[in-house]
This record gives structure tokens, C-alpha cells and sequence, in this order.
């Protein structure tokens, strides 16, 4: 004959079962809403850095773009006129071939570098002392 499970028994197991579940469903839970969190808030972060990056970027590039247009105009006074008005136009190339819709483009950081070095290059060549300052850039001490 079989033996008969005594109730109690049961009723015992199924309550520390439910106990410990309840105590895994709830872990779960947690892990999963934690998750869901950290990649709203990460993404959230991430859009305002990109929107901030961008932004900077593209007014440094607005900048040697007026600069280069400037320039180009002034150029007529200049000994080195021939090489000025050339090293202009490549930088005025440089910007334009800018890719502004690819963010995740594998040369955009070296892009941005060579269009620096051109610029700093006319400079040179012109014999004048100017960078670009970011305004986010903290200038000065502020009492």
C-alpha cells in the first residue's frame, strides 16, 4: 500500500515554497526595472552629450568657415597669396565634406583634426595668433 503524504506536510512545503518564489520573482523584478532604468537614464545622458557635442563641434566648424571667408577676402595684402588663397580653399573643402548626418562615422574625430591642422596652417601662413574658444570653455577666473 502506498503511503498516504500527510497533509500538513504539504501545506509546510507549499508555503515555503511560495516564501522562497516570491523572494526570486521579486529579485527579478528589481533586476529588471533596475535594467530598464539604466538604459533610459543612459540614453537620456547620452542624447544631451551628444546634442552638447554637436552643437560644439559645429560651432568651431560655423567659426573656420567665417574665418576662411574672411580671409579669403584679405588675402589680396598677403606674400603669400598663391599659397593662402589654396590652403583656404581645402579648408573651405574640409568643412563641406564634413559629415553632419553620420555621427557614428569612424573618421569623424580625424576629420575634425585635419580641419583644425589646415586652419592653424592659414594662421601660420599669415603670421596671426587666433584659435577657437569654445564658450564652454571656462575663461579667465570668476570672483
Amino acid at each position: 500500500m502506498a503511503a498516504v503524504p500527510d497533509t500538513m506536510d504539504v501545506v509546510d512545503d507549499d508555503f515555503l515554497d511560495a516564501v522562497f518564489m516570491n523572494e526570486s520573482r521579486c529579485q527579478d523584478e528589481g533586476y529588471q526595472e533596475g535594467r530598464g532604468e539604466g538604459r533610459r537614464k543612459g540614453l537620456e545622458e547620452g542624447f544631451r552629450l551628444g546634442c552638447q557635442k554637436g552643437c560644439e563641434i559645429g560651432t568651431e566648424l560655423g567659426f573656420y568657415l567665417g574665418y576662411a571667408g574672411t580671409i579669403r577676402q584679405q588675402a589680396e595684402n598677403s606674400k603669400n597669396q598663391q599659397r593662402v588663397l589654396k590652403s583656404v580653399d581645402n579648408l573651405v573643402r574640409l568643412i563641406e565634406a564634413f559629415p553632419l548626418t553620420d555621427p557614428k562615422n569612424p573618421n569623424l574625430h580625424d576629420q575634425v583634426q585635419a580641419i583644425r591642422a589646415k586652419f592653424k596652417q592659414i594662421t601660420s601662413l599669415l603670421d596671426i595668433r587666433t584659435e577657437f574658444k569654445s564658450a564652454a570653455e571656462p575663461q579667465g577666473s570668476s570672483f
